[in-house]
């Protein structure tokens, strides 16, 4: 017999309780295929399973998290609980949480109905939750609202039970009396996710059952989202609009959160009034997860990624080195003007811009200074905000804008092949890259910055009028 304070695992009362008991099935089945389209638009969703260590668990990929991936947990019940019986449900996820930290990234009770007593724990966080895009820009109003509802789960439940519900944990009330009703909600659920499939009620109804009949025989073991996937299209007769390209989002202090795409939190890199954070800081919170989303997006066997949101140019660096064309990706870059796209490379000797290359005469030390500049020449002021000397600067200067993502990949093969030519006659140990220019271009140069030796690279600062190095990438 297991203690009461050991952690949950799989073979303990706990665990097998859904596997023995027959009571309750459908409804948590029920519950999990009306989630399972927006989970599906997720394009971290990998996978899903029934009867693990709670009812039901999605796991997805999270480049950020310890572990590189969390679990959203579900604890279903289909009948009345008592304010007891809440509780000890609550209890069950602190149990987790404390046993295994930062796994979960939200716990859920979900249920037909609540006790009297406790019917704001779902009612009175939803309307603070739904409200806060609307308060953002008023942060005393929001810190006051979850000021009160700290305190009235505290006072409910105490601490520290009460913090860590107000944290992590929802509650949500879903009434299913049936199969059909059931069915009924998984329809609408596909129609809200993916309102440009146009699906026949009797397809949804196809789709329904065959993942049904799925979850059924495999109770216990890990669905993947592409089998899950195949079930609905299999049913539908069609394919779920889901894009080309897998979406990464970059994330900065000026852009909000977007649920249909990966996200990559760049907020802290985002420059403004801020100090540049030193390089220990660009290599762990930004650099570890490009790297570990790289590597995911290979074991996913996708090959085309679209780059969206705000980043400043040394990110857009990171992101187009940690993604880069020598491992196989390839890039689609959002511009103001359209899509950049890193495969729409001129034929040879076609696609030369009018630029200006310098070639330096000699190395800094054992370091070659590479300076490019789009419109703006860095190179121009180098020796004053760097004390880089002229002789030891290759210099790139574009003095028109890129215009197409034709040209970015144009001017970006004209300064690879000058800096290739450098560092094979040179043989630096490292190169200190001094850019400016778009960011979509930054993204360009870094997807092609392949067998180069480290690089550190470095951006302007406008309060001290000099470069500061940010990130190393080696």
């Amino acid at each position: 017999m297991s203690d009461k304070n050991s952690p949950p695992t799989l073979t303990d009362p706990t665990g097998m309780g859904g596997v023995i008991a027959q009571e309750g099935f459908d409804y948590q089945y029920w519950d999990g295929l009306s989630r399972l389209p927006a989970w599906l638009r997720n394009p971290a969703f990998e996978h899903l399973l029934f009867e693990g260590l709670e009812d039901l668990e999605a796991r997805f990929f999270a480049p950020h998290a310890p572990e590189g991936h969390v679990l959203e947990r579900y604890q279903s019940k289909g009948s009345s609980l008592t304010p007891g019986q809440v509780r000890e449900v609550l209890e069950s996820f602190l149990k987790f949480e404390t046993a295994f930290p930062n796994i979960a990234r939200v716990q859920t009770l979900v249920t037909p109905k609540l006790p009297k007593t406790v019917e704001w724990l779902g009612r009175n966080p939803e309307r603070v939750r739904k409200a806060r895009p609307f308060y953002a820009p008023f942060t005393e109003i929001s810190k006051a609202s979850d000021r009160q509802l700290v305190d009235r789960h505290v006072k409910e439940y105490g601490a520290p039970l009460g913090e860590f519900i107000f944290k992590s944990v929802e509650v949500s009330e879903k009434t299913f009396s049936d199969h059909d009703q059931a069915a009924v909600a998984f329809a609408h659920a596909l129609e809200l996710v993916f309102p440009e499939l146009d699906v026949v009620s009797r397809q949804a109804r196809q789709a329904f059952d065959s993942l049904l009949g799925l979850i059924r025989r495999n109770v216990g073991a890990p669905l993947r989202r592409e089998v899950l996937r195949g079930a609905i299209e299999a049913s539908l007769g069609k394919s779920l609009p889901l894009g080309d390209a897998f979406p990464l989002r970059i994330r900065s202090d000026r852009n909000a959160s977007d649920e249909n795409a990966l996200e990559i939190d760049a907020s802290a890199f985002s420059g403004g009034d801020r100090p540049f954070p030193d390089e220990a800081l660009w290599r762990h919170d930004l650099l570890k997860p490009l790297d570990r989303t790289s590597k995911w997006l290979r074991g996913q066997s996708i090959s085309r990624v679209r780059v969206t949101g705000s980043y400043r140019l040394t990110s857009a660096i990171c992101i187009g080195w940690a993604l880069r064309s020598a491992i196989g990706l390839e890039l689609e870059v959002e511009t103001r003007d359209g899509i950049w796209a890193t495969n729409e490379r001129p034929a040879p000797g076609i696609g030369s811009l009018a630029s200006t290359i310098a070639k330096p005469e000699r190395l800094d030390g054992d370091q070659l200074n590479v300076a490019i500049g789009i419109l703006r020449n860095p190179a121009s002021d180098l020796q004053s905000t760097a004390g880089r000397a002229s002789e030891t600067v290759l210099s790139f200067h574009l003095p028109t804008a890129i215009a197409s993502a034709h040209d970015a990949q144009a001017g970006v093969g004209m300064v690879k092949q000058a800096i290739d030519e450098a560092v094979q006659r040179m043989r630096p140990a490292t190169i200190n890259l001094y850019f400016a220019g778009p960011a979509a271009f930054a993204v360009a140069l870094g997807h092609r910055w392949n067998a180069l030796p480290r690089t550190q690279l470095h951006e302007f600062q406008s309060s001290s009028g000099r470069y500061i190095p940010t990130a190393l990438i080696a």
